[in-house]
């Protein structure tokens, strides 16, 4: 988590300036625009991708279900009146497939995969890192490794077929829900990314919604993690063997979309790449900007 010196009274000035300027600016939401639906299935570089969505669109229209806080789920977004939602032009967060089905002006997905041995090691990394996890305590006071982990949340493996699927996590994972997988993928998905190839991911994505991005950093990026035994790769991949597949699939669909646009792909990266180095002011300020457009859209989904 990136730490901040309090503003001054002329830096919140100057920062409430910006952030009211940035809202006239954005995108102005309208009624019966296609919505877009950004499924963020946990440790798949989303925080970083949530970044940016936040400059794409006026942060008064973006919807983020926060399944902690009583007043940002899903369930209540689904009781909002047909007006309200169909003035939403994003809506984000850890949800399940399906979600379109309430938004009347309709929508289209995108979403981020991840290598299932990656994203789970990852998860175990973070668990760590965080007290107040549930497991944490567990994990810590046990030393419990990764294939405790897994053993200890058989609910939780395949989650990424269990979040595109629409099952979520519980019910027996099998065929079935892969295929279902699949099927959504490739019919409601308009961008799906790879965490393993993100700055890519994030150039079809600007090519396939118009997004300007001049500058991002990535977000929650473990530096370095201790090398793993291959008994417990392979405990992964038997645990979360559909997982495997829906990513071989997810990346034959990414590869297709790479050729079909590599001239815009190139120049995104290039752009991208010129862009990547900020100073030191224009960082904090961007930072500054970012958490204060962030906060607003928590505010928006808990009214």
């Amino acid at each position: 988590m990136t730490h901040h010196q309090p503003l001054s009274a002329g830096g919140w000035a100057f920062f409430s300036v910006k952030l009211l300027d940035s809202i006239a600016n954005a995108t102005i939401c309208s009624v019966d625009r296609e919505a877009l639906i950004f499924l963020h299935i946990p440790k798949t570089a989303g925080t970083t991708l949530n970044r940016i969505i936040e400059w794409q669109y006026n942060p008064l229209s973006i919807f983020t279900v926060d399944p902690y806080r009583i007043r940002a789920t899903v369930a209540r977004f689904k009781k909002f009146s047909e007006q309200r939602r169909r003035r939403f032009r994003v809506v984000r967060g850890h949800l399940l497939y399906g979600i379109h089905e309430f938004l009347p002006q309709g929508a289209t997905y995108i979403t981020m995969l991840r290598d299932p041995v990656a994203r789970v090691l990852s998860t175990y990394a973070f668990i760590l890192r965080r007290p107040l996890h549930p497991l944490h305590r567990k994990l810590k006071a046990g030393r419990l490794g990764v294939e405790d982990l897994i053993r200890m949340t058989p609910h939780r493996q395949n989650l990424q077929c269990r979040f595109i699927s629409g099952i979520g996590i519980g019910p027996n994972c099998d065929e079935g829900v892969l295929e279902l997988a699949k099927q959504n993928l490739a019919r409601a998905f308009r961008v799906v990314g790879l965490c393993e190839q993100f700055q890519e991911s994030l150039c079809v994505m600007m090519a396939a919604f118009g997004w300007k991005v001049p500058f991002y950093t990535n977000r929650k990026v473990t530096k370095s993690r201790p090398s793993i035994e291959p008994h417990v790769i392979d405990m992964i991949r038997e645990y979360n063997r559909l997982d495997f597949d829906l990513y071989d699939f997810a990346r034959r669909l990414f590869e297709e979309n790479l050729r079909r646009n590599a001239e815009v792909i190139s120049k995104g990266l290039a752009t991208l790449n010129s862009r990547r180095e900020r100073g030191r002011l224009e960082k904090s300020w961007y930072s500054t900007l970012s958490a204060g457009r962030f906060f607003l859209t928590k505010v928006v989904s808990a009214l």
